[in-house]
């Protein structure tokens, strides 16, 4: 799901286009015969115009901010959910402090614009710098192109929960094996660019296959999830956690100057112990191998198949020693 009080779009994100909307703000202006028409996005601090009709007498471009804390039209149509129509601002002194009104706007025309849940994406407004009277047709063609907006979030929201599917495992909710490749090797790529060092753990559950063949694969499951869990504990944002399958996880870190591999999987080892004693699952222990990139040119295929046969030979030796 998309974070709906913080997704703000760029035009250079492959993944949506704004030229529709544009298209749509310039065709509302040309028909309200107005100087400005926006699509404003609402975060947690700001309102933040994404679309900009394109006239010269407009005063605000794509990207402009205002504060949270001002007083504009936009923050109490999305306060009340409610269209907004100001016909001289002027002469309402509710708006004597408005950064709108002291720019030289007199009208205000504004609906609210919804995500699919109902929570407030934002507005969609025709803007004036004199006096108007529009009719109640006005506000009904500018709800229905706010629907088309609204039917294109909807869109995006679906287009957004079906990647995230895709590229999940569906029981421990963390990166499948393709979503692994993908962005491992993406995550090698820019390292390269930019010259920091990265390291792959391949990680293995001690005795999986007897617990599950002794307490059954409920207990199985919740092991893997706990594994999981345990990984987003440890481990930071940056890194790349996934499961390869089975009882197979892998992690790709960004390492830092300093940063020590082996307090890294004794941590994780020490704290999956614990998180399993904590949930009541009996308790078991992991193998960890590790590689790091051995040659400017490594592939990610390349570096998870040494990590995989550094754990196989510390597994190995852990057999071994009992």
């Amino acid at each position: 799901m998309l974070e709906e009080n913080k997704w703000t779009f760029r035009r250079a994100d492959k993944q949506f286009s704004l030229e529709k909307w544009q298209k749509t703000i310039d065709l509302m202006t040309e028909l309200f015969s107005a100087p400005a028409g926006f699509i404003v996005h609402k975060t947690d601090d700001v309102y933040r115009i994404i679309v900009s009709s394109e006239q010269q007498e407009n005063p605000y471009d794509a990207g402009a901010e205002l504060s949270a804390d001002d007083n504009i039209f936009c923050k109490k149509v999305l306060r009340d959910m409610a269209p907004l129509y100001v016909d001289h601002a002027s002469q309402d002194s509710q708006w004597d402090d408005s950064p709108l009104v002291k720019d030289g706007f007199e009208s205000y025309l504004g609906v609210p614009i919804s995500w699919p849940s109902g929570e407030p994406f934002g507005t969609f407004c025709v803007m004036d710098f004199k006096q108007t009277h529009y009719q109640q047709s006005f506000l009904e063609l500018i709800e229905q192109l706010r629907d088309m907006v609204e039917d294109d979030l909807a869109l995006l929201d679906n287009f957004t929960q079906m990647r995230e599917i895709a590229m999940l495992d569906s029981l421990t909710n963390i990166y499948n094996r393709r979503a692994i490749d993908l962005l491992c090797q993406h995550k090698l790529n820019i390292s390269k660019r930019l010259g920091f060092d990265i390291s792959c753990l391949f990680i293995d559950i001690n005795s999986f296959k007897p617990l599950n063949d002794t307490y059954g694969h409920e207990v199985g499951d919740l092991a893997l999830i706990c594994l999981a869990d345990t990984m987003k504990e440890c481990l930071r944002e940056t890194d790349i956690i996934g499961r390869l399958g089975g009882d197979e996880f892998i992690a790709l870190l960004q390492v830092q100057p300093g940063d020590c591999i082996d307090s890294i999987t004794d941590k994780l080892n020490t704290t999956y112990q614990s998180n399993l004693e904590k949930r009541g699952i009996p308790v078991t222990s992991l193998s960890i191998g590790t590689g790091v990139i051995a040659q400017p040119k490594e592939n990610f295929a390349e570096l998870l198949k040494r990590a995989d046969e550094d754990m196989y030979e510390k597994k190995q030796a852990s057999k071994a020693a009992r």
